[in-house]
């Protein structure tokens, strides 16, 4: 990788904040979390963001957020699991960052996150079918946006952290 940041994308779920933030401590990399960044910014939580003001307004928070981010040198940014929704936000973030993607299956995804009532879009019935819906939608996205891809099921932080470092 010859770009000054490391860009993760992927599922909710897959452990894009997880691995990033160790990807920080091992690098020395500035940690940077696009949910946290839009939470911070609007002063509530994402689920309180969706139900208050909906999905598109999230999404225009996120497009701000990125734009405000991207060009900055040496950082680790954890991203939002959609936002491979908007071809200009991957844009801007591939300008200065490899993107990676953190692959997994949705076995895995309802395995971290089946008790997590945070998620807006698996709220109510049948997690596992909606993630799987989901991922059908986003997979192509990711996989067309994406440097690499990293299968991170059944793997360590540590083991994804060492193999993202020796791409």
């Amino acid at each position: 990788m010859n770009k000054s940041n490391i860009v993760l994308i992927g599922f909710m779920g897959c452990g894009k904040s997880t691995i990033g933030r160790a990807l920080s401590e091992k690098t020395g990399f500035r940690f940077m979390d696009t949910d946290q960044l839009i939470e911070h910014t609007a002063g509530m939580t994402i689920p309180h963001i969706f139900l208050k003001y909906g999905e598109q307004y999230f999404r225009m928070l996120e497009y701000k957020i990125i734009r405000a981010i991207s060009e900055n040198p040496h950082q680790i940014i954890a991203t939002g699991g959609g936002i491979i929704k908007n071809p200009d936000n991957i844009q801007m973030l591939a300008q200065q960052g490899s993107i990676i993607y953190l692959k997994t299956s949705p076995e895995q995804i309802f395995s971290n996150i089946q008790y997590d009532e945070t998620r807006p879009l698996l709220q109510g019935e049948n997690k596992i079918e909606k993630i799987r819906l989901l991922l059908t939608e986003r997979i192509p996205l990711y996989e067309k946006y994406q440097d690499y891809t990293v299968d991170v099921t059944n793997l360590s932080v540590e083991e994804v952290v060492d193999h993202i470092l020796e791409l």
